[in-house]
């Protein structure tokens, strides 16, 4: 067990867009979320950590304790990688893909992979291309946990599964927690099932790292109050930011101990909520412990 992934990039700048102050690990035997609305800068953050853009001065990626700078293969072996879109000929079989694209990695087990094939219930002789949306999800876990991938780097990897696929999948991801050495990272829109998996969570905004933290951590830092937005007034000094409808008024407080009128209900926000007044401009870079 261990730190499989630490990222250190101060600015990196591509296309005109800039990810800043950027630092958080991944440890092995725990689920890390990156979140972010559209535009946030996850897919640049990917591309950097997955060597599809180089790193600038100043800037480093350890994989497995490897450079990404310096020892690029060594690091290239410690990682997956499990996306939306399959990086594999489509054409080949499940069996076939791993005889031939296998054996690049020094660590690869053949046995171990036909053992996950099994596991998975993934058909050995049928064309990727013939394979559920899950199953070729499923087909690269099987991959990557075969060359005893140590960081497991996953893309949208759900997103276009149906609901009990996706449960299905996040408890097979759980599984692999508990019994591989390996870290995963995963972004994903799907926000409320993440919450519920992640332990530690990292979120981009605008480029730059508002904050990473144990999800729990982070959600204990806030409170929603709500009821008649004429009380409101009363907590002015507390209050963050707010989001009004016809029928109900809600508002975002620091769980900082004080109590709150007996007339508002106060609640823990979900993470959606956090990524709401993210969007809004009211938490920012400072507001979160960690």
């Amino acid at each position: 067990m261990g730190t499989v992934l630490d990222v250190r990039i101060p600015r990196l700048m591509r296309e005109g867009f800039a990810l800043k102050e950027i630092e958080f690990q991944v440890e092995a035997g725990y689920l890390t979320a990156l979140l972010g609305v559209n535009g946030a800068g996850k897919t640049t953050l990917l591309s950097a950590i997955s060597g599809l853009i180089p790193l600038p001065d100043g800037a480093e990626v350890l994989i497995g304790g490897y450079s990404f700078r310096e020892d690029e293969r060594e690091a290239k072996e410690c990682m997956g990688f499990v996306f939306d879109d399959s990086p594999f000929d489509e054409g080949m079989s499940a069996k076939l893909t791993g005889e031939m694209y296998g054996p690049y990695y020094r660590k690869w087990d053949a046995a171990k992979f036909e053992a996950y094939l099994e596991r998975f219930e993934i058909p050995k002789k049928r064309a990727l291309r013939k394979l559920s949306k899950g199953m070729k999800m499923k087909f690269q876990l099987a991959f990557a946990l075969s060359h005893a991938a140590s960081f497991l780097i996953m893309d949208e990897p759900a997103a276009s599964l149906d609901p009990i696929f996706r449960d299905e999948f996040m408890d097979v991801l759980s599984e692999v927690l508990e019994e591989e050495c390996c870290g995963i990272l995963l972004s994903s829109q799907l926000v409320s099932e993440l919450e519920a998996k992640a332990d530690y969570t990292v979120m981009l905004h605008q480029g730059e790292q508002l904050f990473y933290d144990s999800t729990e951590n982070i959600l204990d830092r806030y409170r929603l109050v709500r009821g008649r937005y004429e009380l409101f007034p009363y907590m002015k000094s507390r209050i963050l930011g707010t989001r009004l409808s016809e029928y109900t008024s809600e508002g975002l407080i620091l769980n900082d101990g004080d109590p709150v009128r007996l007339d508002l209900e106060c609640v823990r926000p979900a993470m959606e909520d956090i990524m709401y007044y993210v969007k809004q401009g009211v938490i920012k870079k400072g507001t979160v412990k960690g």
